[in-house]
């Protein structure tokens, strides 16, 4: 009898908040995990929504402290921003934007063992859920991808927050849900491990959802469609990479 091999997984975060309008629900969860965060961001467009984040948290008892980073996710910022988490003694790390940023805050509370809460304002990608990194140059290149040691905290899945990013930010989010199938059958399709055959099939589920419903959460942004079409691409793409691991990506 063959012993199977063991194997570790950082599945999902330890909460999720999903639905319009569960930031503002999200604020005594958020208390509990960091009384003085840092709040992450990166782009202009976003900055004043990063604002009215940090004016909520703010009103709510808890001391912000923000920052954006210039680059992308890459060596030069992480090294600025551990210097301000340590000089102003944040708690916690909270990332808002896209997947860079996302993975610009999971790894710098990776590195500094602190608390994560995710905040995408996109669908664009799975960043928000994932234990796992990609690092880029300052050019914007790709270097690395980094295992986290776990998934975050706190998962804010705002769809009221998501619907303020332009629409092809979900085009993006579908094609790269959809490409978890691809992924995942291609490297592991033949998989004799129970959670790996598991994680291909909701792939290919994923990928049939997206395919049936894509073009109609397109075309009408807060319908029941765009939830389902967002939430797959942002969530179930997240979850499908815990169950499946590093056997599900090429």
């Amino acid at each position: 009898m063959t012993t199977p091999a063991s194997s570790q997984h950082s599945i999902a975060p330890a909460q999720l908040w999903r639905g319009p309008g569960v930031w503002q629900q999200a604020q005594a969860d958020i208390k509990k995990i960091s009384s003085k965060p840092l709040l992450l961001g990166r782009s202009q467009n976003t900055r004043a929504l990063r604002g009215k984040l940090a004016q909520n948290l703010t009103n709510n008892g808890l001391t912000v402290e923000s920052a954006e980073l210039k680059f992308d996710c890459c060596e030069i910022d992480l090294a600025a921003l551990e210097l301000k988490v340590q000089q102003t003694n944040c708690d916690g790390v909270i990332a808002s934007g896209g997947g860079k940023v996302l993975d610009a805050g999971k790894l710098l509370a990776d590195r500094l063992d602190l608390p994560c809460i995710t905040v995408p304002t996109s669908a664009a990608t799975c960043a928000g859920w994932t234990a796992l990194a990609n690092i880029y140059s300052p050019d914007g290149a790709f270097q690395a991808d980094v295992s986290l040691r776990r998934c975050p905290q706190l998962l804010i899945f705002d769809h009221q927050l998501v619907l303020t990013a332009p629409a092809r930010t979900l085009a993006s989010g579908i094609a790269d849900a959809m490409a978890k199938w691809y992924e995942a059958s291609v490297s592991s399709g033949q998989s004799s491990d129970g959670l790996v055959q598991q994680a291909v099939q909701q792939a290919r589920v994923l990928r049939d959802q997206l395919l049936i419903e894509g073009v109609a959460a397109l075309q009408d942004p807060g319908s029941e469609a765009w939830v389902r079409v967002a939430e797959a691409s942002a969530l179930t793409a997240g979850l499908i990479g815990g169950l499946g691991g590093a056997r599900c990506r090429t």
